[in-house]
C-alpha cells in the first residue's frame, strides 16, 4: 500500500528541484561564459566553443526535465496548495524566492547569450567580407543557435500564490 505524501513533502521535493535547477542554470552560465572566451580570441577556438555548447546541450535537457517534472507536480497539487497553502507559508515564501533567484539567473544567461550571438554574427560578417581570417564552420554556428533556441525555450515556473 503506498503511503501518499503531505503538501509539506511535494512541497519540499518542489524546493529541492528548483536547488538542482539552480544548479544547473549556473553550469549553463559557465558554459556561455566559456563560450564567451573562445569567441573574444583572434580566431574562434573552435574545439572550446563546440565543448560548451555540447556541454549546454546536456544541461539544458536536464534542465528541461527538471522543469516537465516541476510542472507535473505543482499541476498535481495546485488546488491543495490554494487551500492549505498558509499551512505551508514559509515554505512556499522560500520556493518564491528560489524561484526569483532563477529568473535573475536565466535572465544573466540570455543577456550573455544575446552578446555571444551578437560576436558571433559579427566575426561571420568579418569572414564574409574578408576583413579577418578566421574559421568557424557553418556547422558550429548552427549548434549553437539550436541551443540557444532550446535555452530561451525553457521558462521559469512561478507560484503565483501570495503568501
Amino acid at each position: 500500500m503506498e503511503e501518499k505524501m503531505d503538501l509539506g513533502g511535494y512541497l519540499r521535493v518542489m524546493y529541492d528541484v528548483l536547488g538542482r535547477k539552480k544548479k544547473v542554470l549556473t553550469d549553463i552560465y559557465e558554459a556561455t561564459k566559456e563560450q564567451e572566451t573562445a569567441l573574444r580570441t583572434e580566431e574562434i577556438d573552435e574545439n572550446g566553443f563546440n565543448a560548451a555548447i555540447d556541454k549546454k546541450t546536456k544541461l539544458i535537457e536536464q534542465l528541461t526535465e527538471m522543469d516537465d517534472g516541476f510542472q507535473t507536480l505543482y499541476d498535481r497539487i495546485s488546488l491543495e496548495i490554494k487551500e492549505k497553502g498558509a499551512e505551508h507559508a514559509d515554505l512556499i515564501r522560500r520556493l518564491q524566492a528560489l524561484i526569483v533567484e532563477l529568473t535573475d539567473l536565466s535572465v544573466s544567461v540570455s543577456g550573455l547569450e544575446k552578446k555571444n550571438k551578437e560576436m558571433l554574427d559579427k566575426k561571420a560578417e568579418e569572414l564574409r567580407q574578408g576583413k579577418k581570417n578566421f574559421k568557424v564552420s557553418r556547422q558550429t554556428a548552427d549548434k549553437y543557435y539550436k541551443s540557444m533556441n532550446r535555452l530561451n525555450a525553457v521558462t521559469p515556473v512561478f507560484l503565483d500564490e501570495k503568501h
